[in-house]
């Protein structure tokens, strides 16, 4: 035992005696050695560098890389997030664009192109790239081979290459004899070195001087250990893959615009998916790392350098690529030839047709820009409507809905919104040059007018097929007004909390009513109503403020929006009763209603209940689906995303907020045979005559009575307008309803004009009638035009089989229909279609 532990002893001293020894001898051979001369200098200089890159790589980049891992881990994270983008799709696969950073980051975004310094925290300039899940292989081979080959091997173990350190002296003799004055060398710069120089926004400059490049070198390689680290951990290089595709810039538009990650720059250059790149084009996009595709052409010089470079990457590093990473001598020919054709020139940045006719009609300015930047494309092509898909998926995860999604399909054509959008503008102008004068002054109607001190008041014009899929999308403003009041959003979480919401839903409650009223089935339409404010005459019409006690037809009350008569029926219907229909459908009591003030009937018929023009577009959706025979069916919120594209975190719907507005079986609300009535009730403030005149807070539109029209075979809608404590003082006007074609195309919709706010009204005088109709009319023709290329025979009743009339003989002994029989049949067959509320608002519009 003793010898062994001499033996050992022994070992250990020589290991510490070593360095010593080796050290001395250096010195006396080469350091100190006066025969040597002055080269004993140059000598020890190399030796000392060699040592240096030696510990650096094998000993220094290891222990940072530990320790950072601990520090640095969530930082990294949020670095990196910061830099992933949300794709926008329309609904046929077309790329629509990316996010604004401004929209796209959680906490910070800097889109300026400098950093920007906040105390001890620097926020650096954002790029924005789409993330990709499955790494192109064929690009992460070139890409491999060409920037850092030895990665994860013996001569680069911890993302520090030794043999890259090692070239900088050379590297600086040879440049310095270049350029005839002193320059510092390159190194070869590792995958996590260009990780931590694009994140933290520090590319070489040609004007940087040699100590900024030196500060610059060591900062790489004070973050590469710790990037490598944390991106391979389990040895899993997953990640690092991932980082690859992700973060690196690979192509510019002339005068800069970078475009980061192998995804976006695949949509771009090439007009496809990254999964569906070709090797050749897979080669193409990594040898374009440190020397980006040049987009747009420019001055005759610019093309020039564009046109070199392209060729230099296809030609010479990509075709490289082909020949020394494809053993398979077919492929290998294959993609050689591809890369030759390729070699002609870049390609022009693609689009798909109808989204470039879009950006020519709508943004000719931006046009050419935007080919070639994804953030400009969305800026223009979603305008407004990209602030409801953010706040829609803030809804369903709060402010880590980047964990869950990576791209969006949008639920409507992204070009007929914008020609909608435009129509809407033109519409408010004309309402604004009508009404200015009863406008406050620190408002206005039309949009060309808002900044000075002036703004326009929420203007909300959302229609919804029957899925739920919106179809068209006006917002004024960037606040998402349609998704809930902002007062409503918790800051801490970016959840939408309803029971926050103060805005009152006006007379469009009285919906709720009809259902109440309806699912009793004890009344008609021509069930009378206590007024106690009735006229003296005209009973028939919307004449009030009378101090008569009348009784007033059902169908009056609802055509005209009657508050008296609704308040004494639908207080016999039973609080529990509303208070049911007020909870099923989502919306929020008056704060006065839990001290036990305002009964749920009075609150759903004055419209003081409060939610979102969401909540109420969801109202009347589910109120369509009961009316055209999809009671049994659930009906989802309206939504502006059709599917969402996960990342690995979302998949299986994880991570969505349990507050997210629920949906809704009609059947659970409203009784089956209910419909007739609500049917008659809410079709009433379009469709209701006395005396051959049109009567009903919707008059002006009575053309889109569905009863007047063959291309219509259903449409309901009600009115509201939310007053302050000065009756006069506009707050809100409202519309809300549902409309299905003959075809069996159905929409529900919501028009909303106004602040939301008691203390901040926008108008005096003005009423839905008068400010919200002009836009449903138009809302109405856009959606006439999107169902005749839309049709939905689905949801379209099956026709009844009625049995043929005997024929006759004729006198020329002919068998024959009857002209009377046959009469009597289409007559039959007109009645069977008609469903009882359609025959009862048949026979009281022939009155």
């Amino acid at each position: 035992m003793l010898p062994l532990l001499r033996l050992l002893t022994a070992i250990a001293d020589a290991l510490v005696r070593a360095p010593w020894r080796v050290m001395r001898l250096f010195g006396q051979a080469v350091a100190f050695n006066p025969k040597l001369g002055p080269l004993r200098h140059v000598l020890t200089a190399c030796v000392a560098y060699v040592v240096f890159a030696l510990v650096l790589v094998y000993v220094v980049a290891p222990l940072r890389g530990l320790a950072g891992g601990v520090t640095m881990r969530d930082k990294l994270g949020y670095d990196a997030e910061r830099w992933l983008a949300t794709a926008v799709y329309d609904p046929k696969g077309s790329f629509v664009g990316t996010f604004d950073a401004r929209l796209d980051s959680q906490r910070d975004v800097n889109y300026t192109d400098s950093a920007i310094e906040l105390g001890d925290y620097v926020a650096n300039p954002d790029h924005k790239s789409i993330p990709v899940k499955v790494v192109p292989d064929h690009y992460w081979q070139c890409l491999l081979f060409h920037e850092d080959r030895y990665l994860g091997g013996p001569l680069n173990p911890f993302g520090i290459d030794l043999l890259g350190v090692l070239k900088i002296p050379f590297s600086s003799i040879t440049r310095t004899i270049a350029q005839r004055r002193p320059s510092l060398g390159v190194g070869g710069s590792t995958l996590p070195m260009q990780f931590a120089r694009v994140i933290y926004k520090t590319p070489p400059s040609t004007s940087e001087g040699g100590f900024t490049k030196l500060r610059r070198k060591f900062s790489e390689w004070w973050l590469a250990p710790v990037i490598y680290h944390e991106l391979t951990r389990g040895s899993d290089d997953t990640r690092l893959k991932q980082w690859a595709a992700n973060h690196i810039w690979l192509a510019q538009r002339t005068g800069g615009q970078p475009l980061h990650g192998v995804e976006v720059t695949s949509r771009i250059v090439f007009g496809k998916e990254a999964k569906d790149l070709s090797i050749a084009e897979q080669f193409v996009l990594a040898s374009a790392v440190n020397r980006p595709i040049i987009l747009l052409e420019g001055s005759e010089r610019l093309n020039e350098v564009r046109l070199d470079r392209w060729r230099y990457i296809t030609e010479v590093r990509a075709r490289t690529c082909a020949e020394k990473l494809i053993k398979d001598e077919t492929v290998k020919t294959s993609v050689v030839f591809e890369l030759m054709a390729l070699g002609g020139g870049p390609p022009d940045p693609k689009v798909k047709p109808k989204l470039q006719e879009a950006l020519q009609t709508y943004a000719p300015a931006l046009a050419k820009r935007a080919e070639a930047n994804p953030v400009t494309r969305a800026n223009v092509l979603l305008d407004t409507s990209r602030f409801g898909i953010r706040e829609e998926m803030k809804q369903l995860y709060g402010y880590t809905w980047r964990d869950y999604v990576r791209g969006v399909t949008t639920t409507f054509d992204v070009v007929e919104n914008l020609a909608f959008r435009q129509a809407t503008d033109a519409r408010l102008a004309e309402i604004d040059a009508k009404w200015g004068s009863r406008l406050d002054p620190a408002f206005t109607l039309d949009p060309k007018k808002a900044g000075d001190g002036k703004q326009v008041p929420d203007v909300v014009a959302v229609a919804a097929d029957a899925d739920g899929h919106i179809v068209r999308y006006y917002e004024s403003g960037q606040t998402a007004p349609y998704y809930g009041s902002q007062a409503a959003r918790v800051a801490e979480t970016g959840l939408y909390d309803s029971a926050q919401d103060g805005r009152m839903i006006a007379s469009t409650g009285k919906m709720i009513a009809a259902i109440a009223i309806a699912n009793q089935g004890k009344d008609t339409a021509d069930s009378l109503y206590l007024d106690t404010e009735a006229p003296d005459r005209g009973l028939e019409t919307c004449d009030k403020h009378g101090h008569e006690r009348r009784g007033r037809r059902a169908i009056v009350t609802f055509a005209c929006s009657l508050n008296a008569p609704l308040v004494n029926r639908a207080a016999l219907v039973g609080q529990p009763r509303f208070r049911k229909l007020i909870d099923g459908f989502g919306f929020t009591m008056p704060p006065a209603a839990a001290e036990g003030g305002t009964p749920p009937s009075t609150a759903a018929v004055l419209g003081q209940i409060a939610g979102s023009p969401r909540r109420v577009h969801h109202m009347s959706a589910v109120i369509l689906a009961a009316l055209i025979g999809r009671g049994s069916s659930s009906v989802h919120a309206p939504g502006l995303i059709q599917t969402y594209d996960y990342t690995f975190k979302g998949e299986g719907g994880a991570g969505i907020a349990a507050t997210r507005q629920p949906d809704i079986v009609p059947n659970s609300l409203i009784r089956p045979g209910a419909t007739p009535l609500i049917k008659t009730l809410l079709e009433a403030p379009l469709c209701y005559q006395a005396d051959g005149q049109s009567h009903g807070t919707l008059k002006s539109l009575s053309r889109w009575c569905a009863a007047r029209r063959g291309d219509l075979r259903l449409h309901f809608a009600k009115t509201g307008t939310q007053v302050s404590t000065d009756p006069d003082a506009t707050v809100d006007t409202w519309i809300s309803g549902g409309i299905q074609f003959s075809n069996g195309a159905a929409y529900s919709y919501v028009v909303l004009v106004g602040t939301g706010t008691p203390t901040q009204p926008w108008a005096r005088g003005l009423h839905a009638s008068q400010v919200a109709t002009p836009l449903l009319d138009g809302l109405l023709e856009d959606l006439a035009g999107h169902a005749k290329s839309h049709p939905r025979q689905d949801l379209l009743p099956r026709r009844r089989l009625t049995p043929r009339p005997a024929p006759v003989a004729s006198a020329s002994g002919h068998r024959q229909f009857s002209a009377t029989a046959a009469a009597r049949r289409t007559a039959a067959e007109t009645t069977a279609t008609l469903t009882p509320g359609e025959q009862a608002l048949r026979s009281l519009t022939s009155r």
